[in-house]
């Protein structure tokens, strides 16, 4: 009676691609930007009611500039900075 081998190539390029896959996706996640948790924004400004996501970020990510270079939030940083 032959035995099958536990890892067969096919099995083996899947197991390899899931675990880059994991790794790939942890490290991006851990090496995406973010403001302090302590930094709260409010806009400020008026937005139209029918105003697209893109007016609305950019009137958010304005905002922001401005509390950092008031020097009332920190910089973005790496998420990993504060494990």
């Amino acid at each position: 009676m032959m035995s099958r081998p536990l890892f067969t190539s096919r099995r083996r390029t899947a197991v390899v691609l899931t675990v880059t896959a994991a790794v790939v996706a942890f490290g991006s996640w851990a090496l995406w930007p973010v403001q302090d948790s302590a930094c709260v924004v409010y806009s400020g400004s008026y937005v139209p009611a029918n105003a697209s996501q893109a007016e609305i970020d950019a009137a958010v990510r304005e905002s922001y500039d401005k509390a950092v270079a008031a020097g009332a939030c920190g910089p973005k940083r790496p998420r990993f900075s504060s494990w």
